[in-house]
């Protein structure tokens, strides 16, 4: 028994580093450069990319958040092919509001009207986020969002439906709402110890007045949402917030996108074609399978930085230094040893056959989750943090 035990530890050892190899072969042999160029990129790697766009009419994009290099090469995508939709990581009736700004404002309004409202727009609030949205509607994309309403937006929700109600009692709660949202933000931007407005039991009371009185089937929904949305936040709930999403997409978007030319911009968690990188099923795990239902393909890329800052939600805070060593992607490091100055795209879909088979191995869940999940991951070598200026 003694000696079995050493022997027992090399063979897993050599089992381990045998994977290891066969991964990191995979990873050598199928990976693409490329480079920016002007408004678009250059490269084999880029006309993978391109040519992959072209051929499917669902395609995900899963990123990491907050960098100025994701939105350009988004914008290239779409200036490459025309989507007839644009389906993000927002509310559906900020969806719907950003939409008619963009498309019947002129510049000037809309930048007056961005400017009282930016920290609403989630990550839409940083410049060049906004900048792509406002491209997809000239475009002629149709926006939509499945996402809760954000911590910031009751103020925005409350101006809006302020001016669309008949109900003078709601008129006069929504100015409530409006106003403390407006102060308990400048004040949490001051001391992040202090509450948004949504969180507080004041929050809740309003709501629930609004609730009792008469009010459009819009404004009805809206609150409703309103109330969901305080309580994913309360509980800290991934599954309930995945639960709004789909019933969201299903609700506005189901089944017009999925036959149209849709462009899908997430967070990378949500746009896996199997279980989510945080768990349980998301956006595109249903876009997946309902374009597999038709005897079509939905197309998967993940786009991440390897080195650089992370920039902030919040006006003035300070950028983040990206760690591809113990941060939150770390489990991309055999991917992170390949890419040294010019952006990479990786081909995993030549890992998901033997990964099915059983021929290719990791034991990292997450890692897993991505090999299987994802069509491409691009990595860019230094990303710079977005700002709202």
């Amino acid at each position: 028994m003694t000696r079995l035990f050493p022997l027992l530890l090399i063979l897993a050892t050599s089992i381990c580093q045998a994977q290891d190899s066969l991964l990191t072969r995979f990873i050598k042999t199928n990976k693409h450069s490329f480079n920016p160029k002007g408004e678009t990129f250059e490269g084999r790697g880029w006309m993978v990319i391109d040519s992959a766009v072209q051929a499917s009419n669902q395609v995900l994009i899963g990123e990491d958040h907050f960098f100025n290099e994701i939105p350009h090469f988004i914008s290239a995508i779409a200036t490459s092919t025309t989507f007839q939709n644009f389906i993000v990581e927002i509310d559906p009736f900020t969806a719907s509001l950003l939409q008619e700004k963009i498309s019947k404002l002129s510049t000037s309004d809309f930048n007056s009207f961005n400017k009282q409202w930016q920290e609403s727009f989630s990550f839409y609030a940083l410049k060049p986020e906004m900048e792509l949205m406002k491209q997809m509607v000239k475009k002629g994309a149709k926006l939509g969002g499945t996402d809760q309403i954000i911590l910031m937006s009751d103020g925005l929700i409350a101006n809006t439906l302020k001016q669309k109600s008949k109900n003078k009692e709601a008129i006069k709660r929504y100015e409530q709402i409006e106003s403390q949202s407006a102060r308990h933000l400048k004040e949490f931007l001051k001391d992040q110890t202090k509450p948004f407005y949504l969180l507080t039991p004041a929050f809740d009371s309003t709501l629930n007045k609004l609730l009792t009185l008469p009010l459009s089937p819009n404004e009805q929904q809206q609150l409703q949402d309103l109330q969901l949305s305080k309580r994913i936040y309360a509980e800290g709930s991934h599954w309930l917030r995945l639960q709004l999403m789909k019933n969201n997409f299903y609700k506005y978007y189901y089944p017009i996108v999925t036959k149209e030319k849709t462009l899908y911009k997430f967070g990378a968690v949500h746009m896996t074609k199997g279980e989510g990188l945080l768990g349980g099923y998301d956006i595109g795990n249903i876009v997946y399978n309902i374009a597999d239902s038709r005897y079509e393909k939905s197309l998967h890329i993940m786009i991440v930085g390897k080195n650089g800052t992370q920039g902030s939600p919040f006006k003035g805070f300070p950028a983040q230094q990206l760690d591809p060593i113990n941060g939150e992607l770390k489990s991309l490091k055999p991917f992170f040893d390949e890419v040294n100055k010019e952006w990479v795209c990786f081909d995993l879909t030549k890992m998901h056959r033997p990964l099915r088979l059983g021929e290719l191995k990791t034991d990292d869940l997450f890692l897993r989750r991505i090999l299987q999940g994802y069509d491409y991951l691009v990595v860019i070598p230094e990303v710079t943090a977005a700002t709202m200026d």
